[in-house]
């Protein structure tokens, strides 16, 4: 996810050392590569699995792993979106802890309790940040999305679609882009994989469509073909990502965005793109404002897969023209720590 970006061009341009640390997990070293951030920062721990005792230790193993590679070094503040080694790391060493998520009902403890500063959407009530322990003197709301950061510099790359496909012609179709849910994620519903299922029943089976699925990691790619042999076994109307890609000229280039995640999704809605979330966990409070003004579209059950409108979009409508007030917001809180 490249929402850092950025904020991380920001502070390098003006000479601030950035210390960026990455978790070798769902493609994220490839798309810090992508942002041209190849050789600049530390790969640090990976997924440790998907029960709760292997999350336990692997937190604690990364933790202490990121401490040792900072270790010395003169920080001013720890930044991070969601991520609790880091919390941890920093408390450590004594280093303030800037946090941010944007899901509430997510395990938030961590966050809320070690955190100096936590930036939430202002779509999350004050009566929820109080519930989930998110105390008013250290919590901070921005305007808007976090994905407003990064998408409101995009360019669409016209050649991206025919070289991702290799110069298959699907011109006469329409281009749907999968992303399936976080099955290793602490808030993953299995509901979610009963979806997936059925939805891609429907979509193999419509020769309208052409479908690109994204998966996290290469065993969920590997679970997906296995799926798809047992679903409909002579269907060639995919493609199975198998490297990362530029996620906004993949959303970009979308006719329908159908994802089991957020971030995905709400990229596709600033891009303007139509979108359904298959996501079957507690809605939190930003989808629910987002579903609310009809920006996504909620698939709850797997006879609703039916209601997915599978047509090709109106590209002649201009990107929503989006402003840098994210950007700037958490910038301004950063700069309070230097």
């Amino acid at each position: 996810m490249p929402l850092f970006v950025p904020v991380i061009r920001h502070y390098r341009e003006l000479g601030v050392e950035v210390i960026l640390t990455a978790r070798d997990h769902s493609q994220t070293v490839e798309l810090l590569d992508l942002a041209d951030f190849k050789g600049t920062y530390a790969v640090v721990g990976e997924h440790a699995g998907r029960s709760r005792w292997q999350k336990i230790r692997g937190l604690l193993s990364r933790a202490a792993s990121l401490a040792a590679v900072v270790k010395g070094s003169p920080i001013a503040v720890a930044v991070s979106h969601g991520s609790r080694s880091m919390v941890l790391a920093a408390r450590l060493l004594g280093v303030p802890v800037l946090t941010m998520f944007d899901y509430e009902f997510t395990e938030t403890r961590i966050f809320n309790k070690f955190s100096t500063r936590v930036l939430v959407p202002d779509t999350i009530p004050d009566e929820v940040c109080d519930s989930i322990g998110l105390g008013k003197s250290w919590r901070r709301k921005y305007p808007g999305i976090k994905e407003e950061m990064y998408v409101r510099a995009f360019v669409a790359n016209d050649g991206f679609l025919p070289h991702l496909l290799d110069g298959r012609d699907v011109s006469n179709g329409s281009i749907i882009v999968f992303r399936p849910p976080a099955t290793t994620a602490n808030y993953h519903d299995e509901r979610s994989e009963l979806m997936m299922v059925a939805l891609l029943r429907r979509l193999l089976d419509d020769d309208g469509v052409f479908i690109i699925i994204v998966p996290r990691t290469p065993e969920q790619a590997a679970e997906i073909e296995a799926l798809i042999a047992v679903v409909d076994p002579g269907a060639d109307n995919y493609q199975i990502l198998k490297t990362a890609v530029d996620g906004l000229n993949l959303a970009a280039a979308a006719d329908v965005v159908i994802s089991g995640g957020g971030t995905m999704n709400r990229e596709a809605v600033l891009l303007g793109v139509p979108v359904y979330s298959i996501f079957a966990g507690r809605l939190g409070s930003l989808d629910a404002a987002m579903e609310r003004d009809g920006l996504i579209t909620f698939i709850r059950d797997t006879k609703d897969v039916d209601l997915i409108e599978l047509k090709k979009r109106d590209r002649s409508t201009p990107m929503p023209k989006l402003t840098d007030r994210v950007e700037k917001f958490v910038i301004a809180e950063i700069d309070k720590f230097l």
